[in-house]
């Protein structure tokens, strides 16, 4: 993705159960590092294929802008009493 581009960044979850009712915050940080509680943004479901998906805006104008480098998202669901954080696999910014 080039880093002067707005696009819906869409995260796959996978889950025995659909999770499309509970809340979910997506947080983008460098590979390596792990989310604080100010890293968190609110996000919204898509689902593509029947696979849902975390999707947050980013880019200039969009809930996170990035600078050049490999990054992961970072998936919190809210879905009492349990709260999983996930891991994406790794992504570029050009």
């Amino acid at each position: 993705m080039d880093r002067s581009s707005l696009e819906e960044l869409l995260t796959p979850i996978t889950s025995a159960d659909d999770p499309t009712s509970y809340s979910v915050r997506v947080a983008v940080l460098p590979d390596g590092e792990r989310p604080e509680a100010g890293d968190w943004h609110a996000a919204e479901w898509r689902t593509v294929d029947g696979t849902p998906h975390a999707s947050l805006l980013i880019g200039p104008g969009g809930a996170v802008q990035l600078g050049p480098g490999v990054y992961r998202t970072w998936i919190e669901i809210t879905a009492p009493p349990e709260k999983p954080v996930v891991a994406s696999p790794r992504f570029q910014i050009t």
